[in-house]
């Protein structure tokens, strides 16, 4: 199944795949020290030699699978040393390892889970991952179709992007497309033709479009999915049908891309209706698009897809304690001020001079005009975060619940916290998944899908509640460690890849230059850091700033 958020394929995905809008060099570098802790030597054939020795080969598989029935063997020393091997060979291992997680065997489901957890524990992800991203830098002659080659072994997101982020690179072999990769549109491997199509529409192979188009009919519907996405986001109006036509093919949790590109590209002329989870309702629901389609794909603009917002240097500030929002020119002079928001733990502008609002100490979220007249209100206990969707919809988060409420406030979709802990943070992410930090014993991230199901996650120091957390669109996230005094960006896996020294932080963002917007707990301002962690800008008052948003 297809899932990951390093997909979203936005036009600023490229500028914050590192998280850190560092230089090449520096990234280079960066790659090149977890590279040598890890005793990897970084020389081109060094890196061919790392990936092939990580490349599961027939032989591989047959000993694999070998070892994991041996996991059920009578003889303990025998399923002893099974798992042993099995940890030792490490990545290769982790497709079957997942598999036998399905045995009826409990003690084979309990060791493949040892084995995995030994394996997961380990660098190798975040090893392989720079790997992949200095191969792309170095270029050595093999490079596709190793990469190619290794790719149905990869289970790790963070890798995946790191391959397909080097097949772009490796697009074009003396401004032709790479023959490695035209070969790969034609693998019985779905993932390899997948993988292969998008980095030639990325890598902007222009001769290789007629071919990859043939895919659009691929008999797996994810390599259909994908590039659609790809030649839709490269400006092919053409390849939308063959997106809208997937929308009840693919399973619900599935196609939150496809709506995203939707929403974006109609706007206020979306259709009203919305997806429901029986044949029947997600038949009209592809209906509602093939229509707006028809109606509407002459005059669309595809550019809005990969955009980079235009910031203006305003600043939307919340004023907790004073009850109050406050917008700030480039001067951090107001340009207006809306208040009576009661202990207001959540904002975001909309358009037209809207103002969407979690008021957490009157037990509602409303949506005002710069006036402060109310023109929308949900009531509902204690509003943790307020998230107005593209298709008009608004998330919210309390303590307890999680819930997507229509225009009339109806709530259209439920999401329960992962164990039933207590909801902090959380974001409703652009395919459909949900971000949250929950508390339950300890602190954790989780990312869901919609049915609820938990797709990764792990602990994280929190100690504030309210609003939303920032994900990146690697899928990294921002922590506010308010009790470490910092700033911490971590990977997939949880590991810290960035971090900055601030005063007692409740809520970061990463601007779209790779800095960081930042405002804290006890020092009454909001903070910008660059990429390095030095402050660049502050706006200080009287009261606790305790959201910070750049538009």
């Amino acid at each position: 199944m297809r899932r990951g958020l390093s997909l979203w394929g936005l036009g600023i995905l490229v500028l914050l795949s590192s998280g850190l809008f560092l230089t090449g060099a520096d990234n280079a570098t960066e790659d090149e020290k977890v590279l040598k802790q890890a005793g990897v030597a970084t020389d081109g054939p060094s890196l061919l030699a790392y990936v092939k020795n990580q490349t599961l080969t027939e032989t591989d598989t047959t000993r694999i699978k070998q070892l994991i029935k041996q996991l059920g063997d009578d003889d303990f020393e025998v399923r002893e040393k099974a798992s042993a091997q099995l940890a030792a060979i490490g990545a290769k291992a982790i497709p079957q390892l997942q598999q036998a997680r399905g045995s009826s065997d409990i003690e084979v489901v309990r060791r493949a889970e040892a084995c995995l957890a030994r394996i997961e524990d380990g660098s190798s992800a975040s090893v392989l991952a720079a790997v992949m991203r200095l191969l792309a830098v170095r270029k050595p002659a093999g490079t596709a179709e190793l990469l190619l080659d290794y790719l149905p072994a990869s289970e790790s997101e963070e890798v995946k992007e790191a391959i397909q982020n080097a097949l772009t690179q490796l697009a074009l072999l003396d401004s032709k497309p790479a023959p490695a990769l035209l070969a790969a549109l034609t693998n019985e491997n779905a993932l390899r033709r997948r993988f292969a199509a998008v980095a030639l529409v990325r890598g902007k192979a222009a001769e290789a479009r007629p071919a990859v188009r043939k895919l659009l009919q691929d008999s797996d519907a994810h390599v259909r999915l994908e590039v659609a996405l790809a030649l839709v986001r490269a400006g092919e109006k053409d390849a939308l049908p063959p997106l809208i036509a997937l929308l009840d093919k693919l399973p619900a949790t599935d196609i939150g891309d496809i709506e995203d590109v939707l929403y974006r590209l109609a706007l206020e002329k979306a259709p009203s209706l919305v997806l429901a989870n029986d044949a029947e309702g997600r038949r009209k629901y592809r209906e509602a698009w093939d229509k707006w389609y028809k109606e509407e794909g002459d005059h669309l603009d595809l550019a809005r897809l990969t955009a980079v917002p235009k910031l203006e240097g305003h600043t939307f500030v919340v004023l907790l304690d004073a009850n109050k929002l406050v917008d700030l020119d480039a001067q951090k002079k107001p340009r207006w001020e809306i208040g009576g928001v009661m202990f207001p733990l959540d904002a975001q502008l909309l358009p037209g001079d809207r103002v969407l609002v979690a008021e957490h100490g009157a037990s509602r979220v409303t949506e005002r005009n710069l006036k402060g007249e109310v023109v929308w209100e949900k009531k509902v206990e204690q509003p943790l975060v307020a998230q107005r969707l593209l298709n008009g919809n608004t998330f919210i988060a309390t303590p307890y619940q999680m819930l997507e409420v229509n225009k009339e406030g109806r709530e259209v979709a439920t999401f329960t916290p992962p164990g039933r802990g207590r909801v902090m943070k959380a974001t409703r992410l652009p395919n459909g998944d949900i971000a949250c930090i929950t508390q339950l014993g300890g602190v954790r991230f989780s990312v869901i899908d919609r049915t609820g199901k938990e797709l990764r996650g792990f602990a994280v120091n929190l100690f504030s509640s309210g609003g939303r957390i920032e994900i990146l669109p690697n899928g990294n996230i921002l922590i506010p460690e308010k009790e470490n005094n910092r700033v911490v960006e971590l990977n997939r896996q949880g590991k810290k890849v960035w971090e900055a020294t601030v005063v007692e932080p409740i809520n970061a963002i990463r601007l779209p230059d790779g800095h960081t917007l930042v405002t804290t707990f006890s020092q009454h301002r909001a903070v910008e850091l660059d990429a390095r962690g030095k402050e660049v800008w502050e706006y200080r008052t009287d009261t606790r700033v305790t959201r910070a948003w750049r538009h």
